[in-house]
């Protein structure tokens, strides 16, 4: 696999290096089966700690989907390899491969559009809210968004195998593309989220601090039902108030660095050093996952007014109720933790909760 240019759009998927002995050539299927085998485990793994979530969003239904197609295209390399006594290698992965990064390149864009949207008109961001005609919203989006992407690759890819001279060598090669959304976003949030905690960096690590005693302290205390509204429950009991507390957007943006940072610091070193990836054999779902912590984060920010520190978001990654805590200067204890409002089972069956 080489770039041909300095964009990590368009590159060259090598399939028959002929090397010096031409009636010999060598077939990279096997290679490209084993690159996509091991895109689905690391899909497989992504999968694993959303799957609580993963269908009460429009992204988390996006990235089921793009798993499916995952495995259709395992499936179809291997068909590929399997039969490749009685099929045109260089043709039928070309066609494979220029589709499949094809329509993974052009997906991108229109997924973090609609998830805008969705997250925009998200009740609340409380997963226990969300219907089952959302969901079925949310099939429909998904099936035009493949259904748009398959049409357009159809009649705007090239498939077409060519011949090339590299270092000397015949090579038979195809045109695939990379992401250039992907590319893109990744690196206009490694930016902002770099000047932004560039701008806090004296006082990061006293924040992460306090932020681990809050996350040490919320798996302990008392968290209440979801079928109260935020509202309900009134204010904090008594706290100790910290007079150096971050401001909200910078705690939520903290919040996202902690969990992130490892995998925006990947994208910017592999751009520094010019490594780029074809659509097909990209983690899609890892960047699935980090779009939808970032849309997450921004909705939580505009709604932080109506959504309270015990809501449910569709997002596992980013712990946002700790540095909601965090931006309003509480460093609660235990039993500081409970609102003023709660509620406790008594064994009246008539009333099944007493307010104290």
């Amino acid at each position: 696999m080489f770039n041909l240019h300095s964009s990590p759009a368009i590159m060259m998927a090598v399939i028959w290096p002929k090397g010096i002995n031409e009636n010999f050539p060598q077939d990279e299927t096997l290679q490209y089966l084993l690159i996509l085998c091991t895109k689905v485990g690391l899909n497989t793994f992504v999968l694993s700690f959303w799957r609580h979530s993963i269908l009460k969003s429009l992204l988390g239904l996006c990235s089921v989907s793009m798993y499916a197609a995952d495995m259709l295209l395992v499936c179809a390399v291997s068909g590929a390899w399997l039969f490749k006594e009685h099929l045109p290698t260089s043709t039928s992965m070309c066609f494979i491969l220029a589709h499949g990064s094809a329509v993974y390149a052009l997906l991108p864009l229109p997924i973090l559009i609609a998830g805008a949207f969705d997250y925009a008109s998200y009740p609340n961001l409380d997963i226990t809210r969300s219907s089952r005609s959302r969901v079925v919203s949310y099939c429909i989006m998904v099936v035009l968004l493949w259904a748009s992407a398959f049409v357009y690759t159809y009649h705007y890819t090239d498939t077409q195998p060519t011949e090339i001279y590299k270092d000397k060598l015949r090579v038979t090669v195809c045109r695939v593309h990379g992401s250039t959304v992907v590319f893109q976003f990744n690196m206009q949030i490694s930016i902002a989220v770099g000047l932004i905690l560039l701008l806090y960096f004296k006082k990061l690590m006293g924040w992460l601090s306090r932020a681990n005693k809050l996350a040490e302290l919320r798996s302990t205390a008392f968290v209440p039902d979801q079928d109260f509204p935020y509202s309900q429950f009134g204010e904090c009991g008594k706290s100790e108030i910290q007079e150096s507390s971050p401001p909200f957007f910078v705690s939520l943006t903290l919040g996202f660095a902690v969990n992130w940072a490892p995998y925006l610091l990947m994208c910017l070193t592999c751009a520094m050093v010019g490594f780029v990836v074809p659509a097909y054999a990209s983690v899609n779902l890892l960047w699935m996952a980090c779009a939808n912590s970032v849309l997450v984060g921004i909705a939580f920010w505009f709604r932080s007014d109506k959504t309270g520190p015990y809501s449910k978001f569709p997002d596992e990654t980013c712990f946002w109720n700790t540095y909601w805590q965090l931006s309003k200067g509480i460093l609660p204890t235990v039993d500081t933790m409970l609102p003023t409002k709660l509620y406790r089972m008594v064994h009246k069956p008539t009333m099944p909760f007493q307010e104290i």
